[in-house]
């Protein structure tokens, strides 16, 4: 099905591939809807259930729809999860384009802010913003609570006192920096050219993807926490996907190290990096894994020694 009043090139394409979650899609939806500044934006939703496509139910829940460039797709088969990704990016038809998970939400300014940023630095290729995090595991959560402490004490050792900073792929041996994509606005012919997301590469398809885009071209990421990321038990926190996570940051930190894009003498410290992952997986999704059976499974070393230093270290470079 496809809706588009207006019919003209749209600059940006803020595109939501979903699947079964109709009453969080609509929360999504009326975030965009609720952008300060939607000139040129066209949205296109693209289900990945081809028996539940209803784009006739989200016009009725939000006529504002009527409104903007609206395309709504419907697969005719289930292309999982990053294939639904990228047949999204591919009926993109904006300059830009970003994904938006079908469960998040955007700040209101989140266009504009990234519309002046790109304004300022024609150079840009790519720009992602900081996050928040709803965390709905236990409650409702609150999505205007300001950040914490030790999250604006990351800030400043990420950021300093400017408002962006450059990303580059060493530093994503320690982590996905710019988080999973959520916020993440790309020229759409880079995107393409880089191959969007691998099935081969998940779960983790958008860290190696956005570890390509700091290699190749110029990615920046802003201090402004302008994209809301729902946290909730659903696959990311099954024991399987983390195991997942855990195995593709060994493999990635492998390739990093092999092609001398991170430091040599870095290899003395991937255990202990994987380590810090490792505690972080168990304390955050509430898990138990032991650090020996893990390391079986996922075939790499990991190690708790050193993790202090590791932490200061990841600190005082930027990567956290």
């Amino acid at each position: 099905m496809r809706i588009d009043p207006r019919g003209t090139k749209p600059t940006l394409t803020i595109a939501i591939p979903t699947y079964r979650r109709p009453g969080l899609l609509e929360e999504t939806v009326a975030s965009v809807l609720a952008q300060t500044d939607l000139d040129g934006v066209e949205l296109v939703i693209v289900e990945d259930d081809p028996g539940s496509a209803d784009a006739d139910r989200l016009l009725a829940a939000l006529p504002g729809l009527r409104d903007i460039a609206f395309r709504y797709y419907g697969n005719a088969i289930n292309a999982g999860l990053f294939g639904n990704w990228n047949r999204s990016l591919s009926l993109a038809r904006g300059e830009w384009v970003t994904i938006l998970n079908d469960d998040d939400l955007l700040d209101p300014v989140f266009v504009a802010t990234i519309r002046r940023t790109l304004s300022a630095d024609p150079a840009i290729d790519a720009v992602a913003c900081s996050l928040r995090f709803l965390d709905q595991r236990a409650g409702v959560g609150d999505p205007t609570a300001p950040l914490s402490r030790a999250e604006k004490l990351r800030n400043l050792f990420r950021f300093g006192l400017s408002k962006t900073r450059r990303l580059r792929p060493a530093q994503m041996f320690f982590g996905s920096l710019a988080g999973s994509g959520l916020g993440l606005i790309v020229r759409t012919e880079v995107i393409r050219a880089l191959g969007g997301y691998r099935a081969a590469d998940c779960p983790s398809a958008d860290y190696f993807f956005m570890t390509r885009l700091a290699r190749y071209h110029r990615f920046v990421q802003l201090r402004a926490p302008l994209a809301i990321s729902r946290v909730d038990t659903n696959v990311s926190s099954r024991p399987e996907t983390q195991l997942g996570f855990l195995r593709c940051q060994a493999r990635l930190q492998d390739a990093l190290l092999d092609s001398g894009i991170a430091p040599r003498w870095w290899r003395h410290i991937q255990a202990s990096t994987m380590g810090i992952a490792l505690r972080h997986t168990n304390r955050y999704w509430n898990q138990a894994f032991d650090r020996e059976d893990v390391a079986r499974t996922i075939d790499a070393t990991i190690s708790f020694r050193h993790l202090r230093a590791v932490r200061w270290y990841r600190l005082l470079i930027g990567a956290v």
